[in-house]
C-alpha cells in the first residue's frame, strides 16, 4: 500500500469529514490532523492528534505528503473573540501550508467562502479573503481556493442561521441563478469530491465556485 500522500487539517469538521470519507473511498490514503485524539479502522486513514499553536513540532507528520487539503474553521462564538478567530482561520491555516510546503508538498486545496476579500467591511469575509492572500503568496506548484456558499451537511454543533439556511436553501437555490448562482448552498459531500479531483489538476492558483462544484 502506498504511504500517506494527502493530509487533512480540520479533519473532523463539516467538510473535513466528508473528505476524509471521500479520498479513503478512492483508497487514498489520508492523514487527517485533529486536536483531540480520534481513532479509525479504516486502513486507509490514520488521525493525527496535534497541537496548532507548535505545529513545527509535528513536521514529520507531514513528510512524503503531496496534497495539503485545509478544511479548519470555526465561529467567533465558539473562539470566544475576534482575534481567536482569526487565529484559527488565519494563522493556522498559514502555519499548516507552509509545513506542508517545507516538506515538499506539491498541491494545496483550502476551503474559503464566496464573497472572500480582503479589503471586506464584513469580518468574516475580511478574514477569508486575508488567508486566501497569505496563502496564495506560498509557492506550491497548485493552489485550488474553494469558494462555497451555505455548507449543507449533518453539524455536530447547533447554529441557528444555517440551520434556518439549510432548511430553505432549495428554494432559495432556485431564485439564485445567472452571476448569483455561486451563492448557492452545497452538499458537504459533493464539495468534498470537487477537492477531491482538483488536486494537481491544474499548475497556478484557481478559485473554484458552485459550478466547478458540480
Amino acid at each position: 500500500m502506498e504511504e500517506f500522500k494527502s493530509l487533512v487539517a480540520g479533519s473532523t469538521g463539516l467538510v473535513g469529514a466528508s473528505l476524509i470519507d471521500e479520498l479513503a473511498s478512492r483508497k487514498i490514503k489520508v492523514k487527517g490532523l485533529t486536536r483531540k485524539r480520534k481513532e479509525s479502522n479504516n486502513p486507509y486513514v490514520e488521525y493525527v492528534e496535534v497541537d496548532y499553536d507548535n505545529l513545527k513540532e509535528f513536521q514529520d507528520e507531514f513528510h512524503e505528503v503531496r496534497d495539503v487539503y485545509i478544511c479548519l474553521g470555526t465561529t467567533i462564538n465558539r473562539a470566544g473573540s475576534k482575534e481567536a478567530f482569526q487565529k484559527v482561520d488565519i494563522d493556522y491555516c498559514v502555519e499548516v501550508a507552509k509545513q506542508g510546503l517545507e516538506a515538499g508538498a506539491k498541491n494545496l486545496i483550502i476551503i474559503s467562502s464566496v464573497g472572500a476579500d480582503s479589503r471586506s467591511s464584513a469580518f468574516y469575509l475580511r478574514t477569508k479573503g486575508l488567508v486566501e492572500r497569505e496563502i496564495c503568496q506560498l509557492k506550491y506548484e497548485s493552489i485550488s481556493v474553494f469558494r462555497p456558499g451555505l455548507l449543507i451537511g449533518p453539524r455536530k454543533d447547533f447554529r441557528l442561521g444555517e440551520f434556518i439556511g439549510q432548511k430553505i436553501h432549495p428554494i432559495l437555490n432556485n431564485l439564485l441563478f445567472g452571476r448569483l448562482r455561486k451563492y448557492r448552498s452545497i452538499d458537504t459531500t459533493v464539495l468534498a469530491r470537487s477537492m477531491a479531483d482538483s488536486s494537481g489538476f491544474s499548475k497556478g492558483i484557481k478559485y473554484l465556485y458552485f459550478n466547478d462544484f458540480i
